[in-house]
Parts: C-alpha cells; structure tokens; sequence
C-alpha cells in the first residue's frame, strides 16, 4: 500500500464526498463555459472578480458557498445545481 492508498484509506466518507461534489461543481462550470464560447475571464468581468479568483473555482479547489454558485448561474443562465424535491403524496 503506497502512500496515497494509505490517506485515501484514512478519509473520512463525508470528506470525500465533499471533495467529488466540489469537483463536480466545478466541472459543470468549465462545461457551460466551453458550451457558450466563454473563458474563464469572461466569467471574471460579469462577476467583478479576478480571473485568479474564477481560476480556484473551477479548479474544484474552492469550497463555493451557496450564494456564489447561484450568482454563476445567472451571469451564465444556466443551473450548476439540481435538487430533487420529493413527491407528493395522495
């Protein structure tokens, strides 16, 4: 068992879980990005941020907060995040 093996062995679950969302966030940002022609600076200026700022979160390296990624969705119109609400019972 190599290193790696041994602190992934360590992680706790919810750490993990954490880490693949953020991941996934931030490949869904990259993704619309690429889908409407936009870079990563165009992001930057219709969020007054820096590029080094768009550059973290995209990168997944960023843990973004629930009003951030909502303020991406509407400079992009497009949803980053989907819940599923439940059903409705008769």
């Amino acid at each position: 068992m190599d290193a790696f093996d041994r602190i992934a062995a360590r992680t706790p679950d919810q750490t993990r879980r954490l880490v693949s969302k953020m991941l996934d966030v931030a490949d869904r940002i990259q993704a619309i990005l690429q889908q409407k022609g936009m870079t990563q600076k165009d992001l930057a200026v219709a969020l007054h941020k820096s590029e080094s700022e768009i550059s973290k979160w995209v990168s997944g390296a960023h843990n973004l907060e629930l009003k951030t990624i909502i303020r991406i969705e509407e400079a992009l119109g497009e949803d980053i995040l989907t819940v599923t609400k439940p059903q409705a019972t008769a």
